[in-house]
C-alpha cells in the first residue's frame, strides 16, 4: 500500500445496476464520504457506473490516474454480474489470475473447498496484495485501486480500518451564520473568495425555520487564514447581520449545529 503521506485524494465508484435501477439504496457512499474527510483524505468525485466492464474500466482508469486512491464497492461476487474484477484488471492492464491466498481464506472461514464457479471471486489482477486480513473480508488492492464488497457492513468494518492507518490532519473549518440573505450577499462573498483563494469557500441559503438565513463555511491548513477570511466577510455583510461562528481544529470531529 501507498505511504500514507503519499495520500490524499481519493475517488469513489459505486457498482451495480441494483443502485442505478433503485432497486438497492446505496447506503456507502454517505458513509465513505464522511470517513475519509474525517480521516483528513479529501474525496475528489463519486461515480455510480452499471455492471458494464468496458464503461466500469474506463472509469476505473480514468479515476486510477487522477486520483491517489480509488475505492471500489459492489460486484465482487462469483455471479453473472459480477464483473467489477473483470473491469479492473482491465483499466490496469493486467492479467486475471487465481489468487490463491484469498482462496485458501474463504475456504478456512468457510470450512468448505471452493467449487470452480466461486472461485470465480479470487481471479483477480496479477499483482493484488491483500491488507487488513483480520476481518470477513480483506481489503484488495490492485496498484491504486481497492475493491470491496457492495455489503455496507462489509465495507465500513475496512474502511474504518483503513481510515485509522491513512489518517492525517484535517484542515481548520470556521462556520459562519448569518441573519442576512444570500441574494444580498453575494459581493461580499465574492470579494472573500477573491481574497482567499487559498482557502475553500462554500455558501449556503437556508429556507427551513432557523435563526439565520446564510451559512458559510471556511476551510483551509492556516488557522490564521480563516480566521482573517471570516473577520473580512462579516465585517463585509455586516456586524448586526452576524449570529455564531462555529470551529473544528484538525483534530476534532466536525459537528454542524444546523
Amino acid at each position: 500500500m501507498a505511504k500514507t503521506e503519499d495520500i490524499r485524494t481519493i475517488g469513489i465508484i459505486i457498482i451495480g445496476n441494483e443502485v442505478l435501477s433503485g432497486k438497492v439504496r446505496d447506503e456507502n457512499t454517505p458513509f465513505l464520504i464522511e470517513s475519509f474527510n474525517r480521516a483528513g483524505l479529501r474525496v475528489g468525485e463519486v461515480a455510480i457506473v452499471a455492471d458494464i466492464v468496458p464503461r466500469l474500466a474506463e472509469v476505473i482508469r480514468g479515476f486510477s490516474e487522477r486520483f491517489d486512491l480509488v475505492v471500489t464497492t459492489g460486484g465482487v461476487g462469483p455471479t453473472h454480474d459480477d464483473c467489477t474484477w473483470q473491469a479492473v484488471a482491465l483499466a490496469l492492464d493486467e492479467p486475471l489470475e487465481l489468487h490463491q491466498e484469498l482462496v485458501d481464506r474463504i475456504e478456512k472461514r468457510s470450512g468448505v473447498a471452493m467449487t470452480d464457479e466461486q472461485k470465480r471471486m479470487a481471479l483477480l489482477p496479477r499483482g493484488t496484495t491483500l491488507y487488513l486480513k483480520d476481518g470477513r473480508w480483506p481489503l484488495p488492492q490492485a496498484h491504486n485501486v481497492i475493491v470491496l464488497p457492495g455489503v455496507p457492513s462489509m465495507v465500513a468494518g475496512r474502511i474504518e480500518a483503513l481510515c485509522t492507518r491513512l489518517a492525517r490532519p484535517r484542515p481548520w473549518l470556521a462556520t459562519a451564520y448569518f441573519t442576512a440573505d444570500e441574494w444580498v450577499s453575494v459581493a461580499a462573498i465574492d470579494a472573500v473568495v477573491a481574497a482567499f483563494a487559498d482557502l475553500e469557500i462554500g455558501s449556503y441559503p437556508v429556507f427551513y425555520p432557523a435563526d439565520h438565513k446564510l451559512r458559510l463555511t471556511f476551510e483551509g491548513p492556516d488557522e490564521a487564514r480563516v480566521r482573517a477570511a471570516v473577520a473580512q466577510v462579516t465585517e463585509a455583510i455586516g456586524h448586526d447581520q452576524f449570529v455564531r461562528v462555529t470551529w473544528r481544529p484538525p483534530t476534532d470531529v466536525p459537528v454542524d449545529p444546523a
